[in-house]
């Protein structure tokens, strides 16, 4: 039996979502958890993380990570702001990567990452983890397959009261617009907007409107109604809810020349006395991280030497769209989306 391959990850934030993609390191055997980086104020949180984990050490000074010759996949669980310089330096270095979505917070910003992993020649992959749900890989196949014919209409919502946790410890630098960008689009609608595009192709131009209802202390909009153009000349649309009281929801429905699904609801046309939809045998999960996923892909790819689903590239245009509504909403007027990456 050959021997497992062992490559050595460094992850970057204390937050939840590091916590999380943390355990999925420590689970996998092909991983080994070497450094955890935390922030000076979040150094006790890195300190329990490490234990919990079992990981090899924690530091609070990035530079450390990047000079560590064990590891050898950065995961960057940091404030969106900060991924750009951290996601070039790791680079630079020719450590493989991993950035939590969204890739950064402007098309600038993602366009230097898109040039430094050119030049590194290594793995990069954004957390776009909904693509690794269960049920939007179906419905992925099933577009795939042809069954549904050519969209006509694409829809997705990404819906989550947000008001409870922006008081939280580690939470504050949601409400930073200045260098953040509005949190809603970047971090909420960049999911829907990503497993659109993965599953109907490029968006070319937005319009789109938002308004402040529910979180009126946020520098953001908390709702925001977008209409998508695709390039295959379909339609669709985008709803973010960040304040609305309501379960936490990632809708995604698909209407096709041939067929048509609305999340887990299913029609196929030309099917004698079928007139209703039939349910997919697919269980949808509340907030999906599928981190363990993610990971296994990521190190497949390292190992292959193929790009990763979801790199650089990918990254940047699921931001792009999002960059385009903000831009919509302040400008009132339709916005082309950059695709030249």
């Amino acid at each position: 039996m050959r021997p497992v391959t062992r490559h050595g990850i460094a992850v970057v934030g204390t937050g939840y979502i590091g916590g999380q993609h943390m355990g999925a390191v420590a689970a996998n055997p092909r991983a080994c958890l070497e450094v955890i980086c935390s922030t000076e104020r979040s150094r006790g949180i890195a300190e329990e993380l490490r234990q919990a984990h079992g990981a090899g050490r924690t530091t609070t000074d990035y530079e450390d990570v990047l000079d560590d010759d064990r590891v050898d996949v950065v995961y960057l669980c940091t404030p969106n702001s900060r991924h750009e310089a951290q996601a070039v330096a790791a680079l630079e270095t020719g450590r493989h990567l991993f950035v939590e979505k969204p890739l950064a917070v402007t098309v600038a910003q993602a366009r230097r990452i898109v040039a430094a992993a050119r030049a590194s020649g290594t793995r990069v992959m954004v957390g776009h983890g909904a693509r690794f749900s269960r049920i939007f890989v179906a419905i992925h196949e099933l577009v795939r397959s042809g069954r549904l014919g050519e969209a006509c209409f694409v829809e997705g919502d990404y819906v989550h009261d947000l008001g409870p946790f922006l008081g939280l410890p580690g939470h504050d630098w949601w409400m930073d617009a200045a260098d953040e960008g509005p949190l809603p689009i970047l971090g909420g609608a960049c999911h829907p907007v990503d497993l659109m595009r993965w599953i109907a192709g490029e968006i070319v131009e937005v319009s789109a409107f938002g308004a402040r209802r529910n979180i009126p202390e946020a520098p953001w909009h908390d709702t925001v109604i977008a209409n998508l153009r695709f390039a295959s000349g379909a339609l669709g649309k985008c709803l973010v809810s960040c304040g609305a009281k309501v379960p936490y929801a990632m809708n995604l429905s698909y209407y096709g020349t041939r067929g048509s699904v609305i999340n887990d609801r299913l029609f196929l046309d030309g099917i004698p006395h079928v007139e209703e939809f039939m349910r997919l045998p697919v269980p949808i999960r509340a907030e999906d991280h599928t981190c363990a996923e993610e990971l296994d892909h990521l190190l497949d790819c390292v190992e292959s030497g193929e790009p990763t689903a979801i790199d650089a590239v990918e990254g940047a245009r699921s931001l792009a769209v999002c960059c385009a509504m903000a831009e919509s909403i302040e400008a009132g007027r339709p916005v082309p989306v950059t695709l030249d990456f």
